[in-house]
């Protein structure tokens, strides 16, 4: 008889989707002297199932903290940060980024670098197979904070890539870059 897993309220297996800012071969920092961590943001399409789920991982983390770290605080307080952010929002500010429109997105990341997969669930050793544009899992779970500031944020555990994708965030080399040297002497 296979025993079933003990259910974590906290945690939310991913569908598909696509990834971007993947950091999960080295440790990155946005802040110069900031802690590096590993590190990917999860394109979500707003219609998504797993929208619930993330949700309903807030909610557990919220409740089982809501005295204790939040005093009383509402959990739909803008004084809590939300991980789960509007990309529609996100592309006003930033309309050369096409990709968030009509997602949420959000960032999980860890201290320790997370397990890549394969369909085959292979653990993936070249980890440049797995970047941004690409579609993936993921295993998330949610956790409270309380330090300069309050909310929620998730930890990135492990990713199984799906599917190549268009690659975001670079150029395409273009060898008629270097059609003829100009002779500067």
């Amino acid at each position: 008889m296979v025993q079933k897993k003990t259910e974590n309220p906290l945690k939310v297996v991913l569908n598909t989707h696509r990834v971007s800012y993947v950091h999960i071969k080295e440790p990155s920092s946005f802040e110069e002297d900031g802690e590096k961590k590993y590190d990917t943001t999860f394109l979500i399409e707003k219609d998504s199932p797993d929208v619930d789920k993330i949700k309903a991982a807030i909610k557990a983390a919220y409740s089982a903290n809501k005295e204790s770290m939040f005093k009383g605080l509402p959990i739909t307080s803008p004084k809590l940060w939300n991980p789960l952010r509007d990309g529609d929002e996100w592309l006003e500010e930033h309309p050369e980024a096409k990709e968030y429109e009509g997602c949420y997105f959000l960032k999980a990341a860890s201290k320790s670098q997370p397990k890549a997969f394969d369909t085959d669930k292979q653990e993936i050793i070249d980890l440049d197979e797995v970047y941004s544009g690409c579609y993936c899992r993921g295993v998330i779970v949610c956790y409270p904070f309380n330090n300069k500031s309050k909310g929620f944020g998730f930890y990135l555990n492990s990713l199984m890539k799906m599917k190549d994708g268009e690659r975001l965030g670079g150029f395409e080399a273009d060898p008629d870059d270097y059609d003829e040297e100009e002779d500067l002497l």
